[in-house]
């Protein structure tokens, strides 16, 4: 055996970091066999950051994240009997759920290598010629997990199909002595590699006869051929010329041999020399960025990434051949597989807990600086958003209250027309509209709730004594105790404190506090039910401002604290 084969002789297994590796809980180290089994089975993870400079800090500190919470970073299951009721909200079992770059959170995909060999010590970062990650969608998960049978088969079908590939490789350019050893190999591994694949399709078909089974999805190039048809760049139909940003789902395998699919890159920790207690010390470990938007779109102009489907990752390393040259673009290495991160979903944009991480503040401009800078400045000198008319598009008309009518010049302009708008006046009344038209939006949709959507300090409505009392007695959230929403909801003070806070409000000229007070006794669809309207004027009389998002970061791990496969 040559110096070069005994050092690719074991498989690679590409798993979580050490410090998401079980921990001893009081076992004598090197601890469980049934947790020390489950580190080499364990699947990348990812780690949460709360500023676009995750990078830097994972360098300096791999372990520093923000802890997952349950109750906010995981898809909710929320029940309603109707919009006047009070839903109940699960986050038991649900999927894990990412925020996006614009509700300041980030995350990275943080693996590493090892030999699977006894002691797992770690793989060596020259062997490596590239690494790497896919993004992928997916429905269902493979029976058993990844600790179970179906699971093992396809690690064991993925490694023998490697090693086959590897023979084949050294075939063509072995002497005529060792050729005969390498093709009695290559015999026996193309049986071991039929049976394997005989395993797996027999997982498939049991677990296709039990229901739903696992569908799984990767995003690859669309290119066009001669004729302009686009079409995936996978597919085998000929030479296509790569569309920039353009792509499509399909169906791809659990651990291809070779990759078809769009990546993403993965970069070693190095650690720090100077500082030898460094999490990367000792270990092979690649970390990426997790991409939760794309500018990519598939060919019909759907966005490539959305938050209605589910998606995990999978990372992969190339094992460097030494008659391979690096720099070539056309890498035919072997490719080591990890097992499935935690399938994720994406939060959607106006998600409330992503964007109460970055709140936003619009400032209105003082009147009385803005009269004086106007009146100095004199017309246009304040710049601001200019509209240009083209030729007979002059939207001009006249007003009558509030009823707007086509003046007899519009759309008669002979010439270009520019109006310039400075931006405190757009400001001053994009603000009115929206006091203007809320309650309306709120009482002709009968959406009650937007109201705790509003929030105002100093508070227009003082709320104190035996009322304050009940509101801090109804209980927190959802939770809410009908006795107590019984007794605020009669209180005099109630409806005082919501006539000064929404009486002003007359909306078809009804009154917007009393028609909120009188939607308990409405007849269906339109009822609201007494919790919902205690919470709701709870949340509209708010006297005091909501605490600040919690940011627990997670709990550091030394290596003597978490078992040693």
């Amino acid at each position: 055996m040559t110096a070069v084969e005994t050092r690719v002789g074991h498989e690679w297994r590409i798993v979580a970091p050490w410090w998401h590796w079980p921990l001893l809980d009081g076992h004598p180290a090197p601890g469980p066999a049934d947790a020390r089994r489950a580190v080499r089975v364990s699947a990348p993870v990812l780690q949460k950051y709360d500023g676009p400079d995750l990078v830097n800090t994972f360098l300096a500190d791999p372990q520093r994240r923000l802890d997952f919470l349950d109750d906010t970073d995981r898809v909710a299951t929320v029940t309603a009997a109707g919009i006047g009721a009070l839903p109940t909200r699960a986050v038991s079992g649900g999927t894990r759920k990412l925020y996006l770059a614009s509700h300041h959170r980030h995350y990275l995909v943080v693996c590493s290598l090892h030999c699977d060999a006894a002691g797992f010590p770690h793989a060596r970062r020259d062997d490596v010629c590239e690494a790497g990650f896919v993004v992928r969608r997916r429905k269902g998960s493979i029976p058993g997990g990844p600790g179970g049978p179906a699971a093992r088969a396809l690690r064991e079908w993925a490694v023998v199909r490697r090693k086959r590939r590897a023979v084949e490789q050294r075939l063509r350019t072995a002497g005529p002595l060792r050729q005969v050893a390498l093709e009695r190999r290559l015999t026996a591994l193309t049986a071991t590699e039929d049976a394997a694949l005989c395993a797996v399709q027999a997982h498939a078909v049991a677990a296709r006869a039990a229901g739903p089974i696992r569908e799984l999805h990767g995003w690859v190039p669309v290119g066009v051929d001669g004729g302009g048809a686009p079409g995936p760049m996978s597919d085998g139909g000929g030479p296509r010329i790569p569309l920039t940003g353009v792509g499509c789902w399909v169906p791809v395998e659990e651990m291809p041999a070779e990759l078809t699919e769009a990546t993403f890159p993965l970069t070693a920790l190095v650690p720090d020399r100077t500082r030898p207690d460094h999490d990367a010390t000792g270990q092979t470990l690649y970390f990426g960025v997790v991409p939760t938007g794309s500018s990519d779109v598939e060919p019909g102009g759907a966005a490539r990434f959305d938050d209605e489907q589910e998606y995990e990752i999978r990372c992969f390393c190339r094992r460097h051949r030494p008659e391979c040259p690096r720099e070539s673009t056309h890498c035919s290495c072997p490719v080591t597989w990890s097992e499935p991160t935690e399938h994720y979903r994406l939060a959607g944009h106006f998600d409330l807990e992503g964007t109460a991480n970055r709140p936003v503040t619009v400032q209105l401009p003082d009147l009385r600086q803005l009269q004086a800078d106007a009146l100095r400045l004199g017309p246009g000198g304040a710049g601001g958003v200019r509209f240009s008319s083209p030729p007979g598009s002059e939207l001009a008309f006249t007003t009558d209250d509030l009823t707007a009518s086509r003046s007899p010049s519009a759309m008669g302009n002979a010439g270009f027309q520019i109006c310039s708008f400075a931006i405190p006046l757009i400001t001053i009344v994009a603000f009115f509209v929206l006091q203007l038209f809320l309650p309306i939006v709120v009482f002709v949709f009968q959406l009650w709730f937007l109201l705790v959507l509003r929030f105002c300090l100093p508070p227009d409505a003082e709320v104190t004594g035996g009322l304050l009392a009940d509101f801090e007695a109804l209980g927190g959230g959802l939770d809410i105790d009908a006795g107590v929403a019984a007794s605020v909801v009669a209180r005099p003070t109630f409806r005082a404190a919501l006539a000064t806070l929404l009486g002003g409000s007359r909306p078809g000229g009804k009154r917007l506090d009393l028609e909120l007070t009188n939607a308990v006794s409405r007849p269906p669809p339109d009822t609201l039910d007494t919790r919902s309207l205690a919470v709701i004027a709870r949340g509209a009389l708010a006297q005091v401002p909501p605490p600040d998002t919690p940011r627990p970061f997670a709990r550091r791990v030394t290596r003597a604290e978490v078992v040693q496969p």
